[in-house]
């Protein structure tokens, strides 16, 4: 190679390196100069949320099978924070939420019987995780630690919130989410996240009529993946077969927690051991172990928690949640709050019974 040749790479890297570079988003390209988001978005710990579904299980029981990845989401919410203006430290922090989700995302709360509780098994990890896939020294280089990017900080109020508000974390997974269940268009999706705003303390949305079909859409996700009965007992069942499978060295622990779905998913399916083989067809074929019934005819009740949202909306000029000029709304929000209490009324078959009884 001639020194000419060899000046004008490197002067064409270091161009580029001031540059910086495109990352594409759902919500289009981010011009991104920041050497550490950079470095974080193209690490192995971040990229290998290509390969973990949004829905975890549901993926594989073909319930939802939209091509949503927590890299798709995270990605998303890192397009929120930015362009709406948050610090560095939060946008760093949106883009790392979700890098310590194990294989299948929340079926790792089931693996860890932290099911339903406050703090979801990744949230309970997210620290060590930093430390042991190597993203806390790609933040030590830049001058940033964990603990200034930690999504749990109270600072960080764009990123997260409680429900019922609008969060960067929820407001990307319904918009998302909403587009690839048809509730939305592409183009309503863009039109909402052009409308949101951020604004002392609140995310805030005008267009009232988007709005209402993110709050539709975030009940009927409530009832129908996050919160349904068919979600819960199928990834029950999953863990239990993974812990089988790490029990008689099908898989190891490091691989459930930092691997992907799908290598864990084939290495389950492959397997000749009766309780796996047995569990992987109650996976394939859910509707044959359970349903749901009368509440008098239930054998348990399987409580969920309530992630629908009511967003605050400006209507001539003043803040107010959007339930209070859509009555519909607020009625349908109480009772899907009020059967998160009660539980789903389930049955589980005779098959199933016996499946327990003998395992």
């Amino acid at each position: 190679m001639s020194i000419f040749r060899l000046i004008t790479l490197v002067f064409s890297f270091c161009l580029s390196d001031l540059r910086g570079e495109t990352i594409q988003t759902f919500y289009g390209p981010l011009e991104v100069e920041e050497p550490v988001l950079l470095e974080l978005i193209h690490s192995p710990a971040f990229e290998r949320l290509q390969h973990i579904h949004q829905y975890g299980v549901a993926y594989y029981t073909k319930t939802h099978t939209e091509e949503y990845t927590r890299y798709a989401h995270s990605l998303g919410v890192f397009a929120l924070l930015r362009t709406k203006n948050a610090s560095l430290e939060e946008q760093i922090s949106g883009l790392l939420h979700d890098v310590s989700h194990t294989a299948f995302s929340h079926v790792g709360d089931w693996v860890f019987a932290i099911e339903n509780q406050e703090e979801d098994y990744q949230s309970a990890i997210h620290d060590t995780y930093l430390i042991n896939s190597g993203i806390e020294k790609i933040l030590n280089r830049h001058g940033f630690s964990g603990e200034q990017i930690s999504p749990k900080r109270k600072e960080f109020t764009m990123l997260e919130q409680p429900l019922p508000n609008l969060c960067a974390d929820r407001i990307d997974y319904n918009i998302q989410g909403a587009y690839f269940q048809k509730f939305i268009t592409f183009e309503e999706a863009q039109k909402i996240f052009l409308d949101l705003s951020f604004q002392e303390g609140k995310w805030i949305l005008k267009q009232h009529d988007l709005a209402a079909k993110l709050v539709s859409f975030s009940l009927f996700m409530t009832k129908n993946c996050w919160g349904s009965a068919a979600n819960y007992i199928t990834s029950k069942w999953l863990a239990e077969t993974i812990l089988q499978g790490i029990k008689i060295g099908i898989i190891s622990w490091p691989e459930f927690q930092s691997g992907i779905d799908q290598d864990v998913w084939d290495r389950l399916s492959a397997t000749q051991d009766p309780f796996i083989a047995t569990r992987m067809h109650m996976l394939h074929f859910p509707d044959l172990y359970y349903r749901l019934v009368n509440p008098l005819k239930a054998q348990l009740f399987i409580p969920f928690k309530c992630r629908g949202i009511d967003p605050w909306i400006n209507q001539d000029g003043k803040i107010i949640r959007l339930t209070s000029i859509y009555p519909e709304l607020e009625e349908a929000l109480q009772n899907v709050r009020k059967q998160s209490i009660e539980g789903w009324p389930v049955q589980m078959s005779f098959l199933e019974n016996n499946l327990q009884e003998n395992s």
